[in-house]
């Protein structure tokens, strides 16, 4: 499964002290220990993630053994344009997110703002037979860390190697 990560939740999943962590913790096993990988995209993603250079070195590394999976930015750019230029209410202040979706495939996201979910949820967003995302806002959705949610063009998924486990671990804030 992939899933895109909110920055604003990268400390839950990546920082063993976030007072959140328990919460999100099966996610960060799902990706160290299982076959999940993280999906991302798009300008304004990338520039909420460079305010994030605590998890920047275990992004990067991720990356680099095949654990992420960045959409194509210019269209995920365009995306968003339209979706903010059809926008109905202006408390929707995450049109990325449905672009990364609709770019990427990706059905699942992680977040603890719970106020997006309306919004992003929103089928009028997606194209015709679109299939909504799913939302992992806590541990009673553990569930939905499975091969089941994604798309053919992210696979094959892998799972790492104990070195890469450990190397990874060794990056944890």
């Amino acid at each position: 499964m992939a899933i895109i990560i909110v920055t604003n939740c990268l400390a839950n999943v990546f920082n063993r002290k976030s007072v959140n962590h328990i919460e999100f913790r099966p996610i960060l096993k799902w990706i160290i220990k299982g076959k999940g990988i993280i999906v991302y995209g798009g300008s304004k993603y990338l520039r909420e993630l460079k305010r994030t250079p605590k998890y920047l070195p275990i992004i990067r590394y991720l990356k680099d053994i095949n654990k992420v999976y960045i959409g194509n930015c210019k269209r995920i750019d365009k995306l968003q344009e339209t979706i903010e230029a059809n926008r109905v209410d202006k408390d929707f202040d995450d049109p990325h997110l449905p672009a990364i979706v609709i770019e990427t495939k990706c059905m699942l996201i992680c977040s603890e703002d719970k106020r997006s979910i309306p919004f992003v949820k929103n089928s009028a967003l997606y194209p015709k037979g679109f299939n909504i995302p799913l939302y992992y806002t806590s541990s009673k959705n553990k569930n939905l860390l499975c091969d089941k949610y994604i798309d053919n063009n992210l696979k094959p998924l892998c799972k790492l190697k104990k070195t890469q486990i450990a190397k990874i671990t060794k990056l944890l804030v």
